[in-house]
């Protein structure tokens, strides 16, 4: 999520010198001398990098705090990797990279911006200028031009592209909120909601992190100070001494003046087991840290969903790590990116369906007769439902499960955490997420398996509930009174539902919206990407992923939170998927919008 040039003390063996004409401009990311200043960033969600050498540097942060890509096949990506070959550019073609959620933007030799991924809320809408350092935030961007000022782009529901005037070294976007260092060593934070969070300590500083919900900075003798979110540990005080930190989702990790890397916090997966070794950099993501050895070579820890953790062989300048993939900046100034690649999905079949289901990588069509028909990105057969009719059905992280006429419940797919082994019996529902599902009897009662992570699977006994849906690593449902009640990750209050009646829920990533009895939207958990800011309107219907739609008793569809627009005329369903969102016609057709853009020259991909 960040890395912007290191505070004026503080040298960086990743920056780099571009030459303007009539001046030569010490710019941020590029491995050739060590000037001061410099560094390279990344977030995410969620994510962050850090740059480090004589003194300590800057930085990075990180995104979301959930675990969505959980239930991902460890060592595969989303989809074929490109030709890896590429050619070798006479200069350097980037200088600075930086990874967000579903994005990645980087800084060309020329001090312009490229961006690629999936274009949420215009995140990829880089501005024009010349920029000497960028961080990605799972929403928004920031970067800092060569008169130190800094430009924001991308969602801005509170306040975090509001950018104040002063000259500034580093910058870190957040989950929802920015923190950058003034040239005077003072941190800035803007945006979120907050109070705490947006006030950093006094004092002057040398670098700077910006995580999910929390946030450090490094004083220039190597001590690090966390504030924000500490349910974890995540901003405990230290003893050591570093030279480098990064915020990740819910960890942070720091380079000591040893050259070992120390982290603390949730070590979900592993992400804060560091390896040991001699290390000059490293970044944060959200369920998995990077960090460059003495030699450039990377290494990655933590959750290998997508193949995130296994980097590639080579020299690297900076490392980037975001929620569910990892770039780095090579020494020839190309870019290399590994895990998943978001990429535009299959378009979907000219036909008509009843009803639609949407997930991270496949979409599904359920027929009036009770077949499905699914499209998209099939790696493990979860776009291969078995043959016979459905009643209803939902999608999950590389795998579907179906609810029969007879009442049974069949699953297909990635079995990873025994997610295909529903239960026997009778059922009148099934809702299924990233690596967990849940079936609904006819009595109330709720049967979940798969993925126990954050207690999603213990569902609560002696109560009867009238509908459920999953979340990430959580779950929701509606009792017979009418309330709402919640299991699984109580993190940013998503297990918190207000008082009241509903009569419909969707739980998404880290939130969860339901409709009131008189079909006003509320919705409550993290709203780090404005997926709490319901409109005011009637609706009939509602989805929920990383952002959320609702459907109008007129048939528009209107979405909120981390996304764009949803195309005119009238729809008679909605479904949420991992960036992008599908709505079904009245004729029955489906309709799917969510922009992706591919990447530039000299950026390659491998899984």
């Amino acid at each position: 999520m960040l890395k912007a040039r290191n505070a004026r003390s503080a040298t960086c063996f990743c920056s780099a010198t571009r030459n303007t004409g009539s001046a030569t401009k010490t710019l941020v990311g590029c491995g050739a001398p060590r000037h001061a200043a410099g560094a390279l960033l990344l977030l995410l969600a969620l994510t962050a990098a850090a740059c480090t050498s004589e003194s300590p540097t800057d930085d990075a942060g990180t995104g979301e705090g959930d675990h969505i890509e959980e239930g991902a096949p460890e060592q595969v990506s989303v989809v074929d990797a490109p030709d890896p070959s590429v050619t070798t550019p006479a200069e350097p073609t980037f200088i600075a990279v930086a990874a967000g959620f579903w994005h990645t933007c980087a800084i060309r030799a020329d001090g312009g911006i490229d961006c690629w991924g999936v274009n949420q809320s215009g995140v990829l809408d880089a501005p024009e200028g010349d920029f000497t350092a960028i961080s990605a935030g799972p929403g928004h961007n920031c970067a800092i031009k060569t008169d130190g000022s800094i430009e924001c782009w991308g969602a801005d529901f509170a306040g975090m592209t509001d950018v104040p005037n002063g000259e500034y070294v580093a910058v870190s976007a957040g989950a929802g909120y920015t923190c950058a260092l003034r040239a005077d060593g003072d941190v800035d934070c803007w945006g979120g909601s907050d109070t705490e969070l947006l006030t950093p300590p006094g004092g002057h500083f040398t670098a700077l992190a910006a995580g999910h919900d929390h946030a450090c900075v490094l004083r220039s003798g190597g001590t690090v100070l966390c504030w924000g979110s500490n349910e974890l540990g995540q901003s405990d005080r230290r003893t050591e001494r570093f030279t480098a930190i990064a915020a990740g989702a819910d960890h942070t990790c720091g380079v000591t003046l040893d050259s070992s890397v120390r982290c603390w916090g949730s070590d979900y997966l592993g992400k804060s087991d560091a390896p040991s070794g001699s290390f000059t950099t490293l970044a944060a993501g959200v369920d998995h840290t990077c960090a460059l050895r003495l030699d450039r070579t990377a290494q990655c820890w933590g959750s290998n969903a997508y193949g995130a953790t296994p980097a590639p062989d080579g020299q690297f300048q900076t490392v980037a790590a975001a929620a569910d993939h990892s770039c780095g900046l090579r020494t020839d100034g190309t870019i290399q990116c590994w895990g998943r690649r978001f990429v535009a999905g299959a378009e979907p079949p000219n036909e008509e369906f009843a009803s639609l289901v949407a997930s991270g990588n496949h979409t599904c069509g359920l027929r009036t007769e009770g077949t499905v028909e699914c499209w998209g990105t099939d790696l493990v057969g979860q776009m291969e439902p078995p043959g016979g009719r459905f009643n209803t059905m939902d999608t999950g992280n590389y795998f579907a499960c179906g609810l029969r006429p007879a009442g049974t419940i069949e699953c297909w797919g990635y079995d990873r955490f025994g997610v295909l082994d529903s239960p026997g019996g009778q059922f009148i529902d099934v809702t299924a997420s990233v690596g967990h599902a849940c079936g609904l009897r006819d009595h109330g009662t709720v049967e979940c398996w798969g993925s126990n992570s954050h207690g999603q699977t213990d569902a609560p006994d002696g109560t009867s509930f009238i509908a459920i849906s999953a979340g990430s690593s959580h779950n929701c449902g509606i009792l017979h009174t009418g309330e709402a009640e919640c299991w699984g990750n109580p993190h940013a209050g998503r297990l918190d539902p207000p008082a009241g009646a509903f009569v419909e829920i969707a739980a998404g990533e880290s939130h969860t919206c339901a409709l009131w009895r008189n079909r006003d939207a509320h919705c409550w958990g993290s709203n780090s990407h404005g997926q709490l800011i319901a409109p005011d309107s009637e609706f009939i219907a509602i989805s929920s992923g990383v952002h959320s739609c609702g459907l109008q008793k007129g048939g528009r569809v209107e979405c909120w939170g981390w996304t764009e627009a949803a195309p005119a005329g009238s729809f008679r369903d909605v479904e949420v998927g991992q960036g992008y969102t599908c709505g079904l016609r009245p004729d029955g057709t489906v309709e799917c919008w969510g922009t992706l853009r591919a990447p530039p020259e000299g950026v390659t991909y491998t899984g």
